[in-house]
């Protein structure tokens, strides 16, 4: 076999088929936006991309699949400007609140997706272009080419290391097969056959979530899963107590075993 022939995205799309996991569309993050507004709110993903990422005053940022504003609304407060775009009306509705609340007037929001438009959506090039846990695509390399093209001096993503934020054992505990599809490896060799050289970290994930009680804990683990039976319900709950420590007043910590880590992935847009 001769790697070079090896079509990188074809191999990612294919991958990507035999996932047990169904991707979510706009009116689902609709639903969850405020759920995941609040999941994210506390993980300590934002402070060490923004480590890695090393914000520079001067820069213009585009946000492409900004969610809740995660990462839009920390770097508001440390560049010139943001512009943040994303499939879910609800995710920006959030970001913008937050946004006046905190006094940020240099956040500018787009309601488009990765398949739309960007000049229709009046997009321009920035000096960084960023897809943060965002690449639910179609098409990787049209993804890649298109966040490249709209950044002039560094190109980030994170992507997948395995499973992600997906707990295997937790699939296993319900039953259910999990295949969660092509990870960061893919992307890598892709950037590479289109003539890139990306540089890797990592980032890792608490080993221990804490909350405020096991009712909390469990709607924390939940949201992997789609259509929840009674009897899985029970599995579930299970499975979390055999994970977890309760302390005298009542709060919870779920000591993972399989801590989710994402390969933070950087590279200038000249080849």
């Amino acid at each position: 076999m001769d790697i070079t022939t090896l079509d990188w995205n074809l191999l990612w799309q294919q991958a990507k088929n035999k996932k047990t996991w169904a991707s979510k569309k706009a009116h689902d993050w609709d639903k969850k936006a405020a759920s995941f507004a609040k999941r994210t709110s506390t993980s300590i993903y934002t402070d060490k991309f923004l480590e890695l990422l090393k914000p520079q005053e001067q820069w213009s940022i585009l946000d492409a699949g900004c969610g809740p504003g995660t990462l839009a609304l920390p770097l508001a407060t440390m560049v010139r400007r943001v512009t943040a775009f994303d499939f879910s009306k609800n995710m920006l509705n959030i970001l913008q609140q937050r946004a006046t609340e905190d006094g940020l007037n240099n956040i500018t929001t787009r309601h488009t997706s990765w398949e739309d438009d960007w000049r229709h959506s009046q997009i321009p090039c920035h000096d960084v272009a960023i897809a943060s846990r965002s690449l639910a695509v179609k098409d990787l390399r049209a993804a890649l080419a298109k966040l490249t093209a709209h950044a002039r001096e560094r190109v980030i993503i994170t992507d997948r290391v395995k499973h992600g934020p997906f707990d295997p054992e937790a699939f296993a505990a319900l039953g259910r097969p999990l295949n969660t599809g092509p990870d960061y490896i893919y992307t890598i060799n892709l950037l590479y056959q289109m003539g890139y050289l990306p540089s890797i970290d990592y980032i890792r994930l608490e080993e221990t979530l804490d909350f405020s009680s096991f009712a909390d804990a469990m709607s924390g683990y939940t949201w992997m899963f789609n259509n929840l039976q009674a009897d899985e319900e029970k599995r579930l709950k299970k499975y979390l107590h055999s994970i977890t420590t309760t302390a005298e007043d009542g709060t919870v910590s779920v000591h993972r075993r399989h801590v989710p880590t994402w390969a933070y992935i950087s590279w200038h847009p000249a080849r």
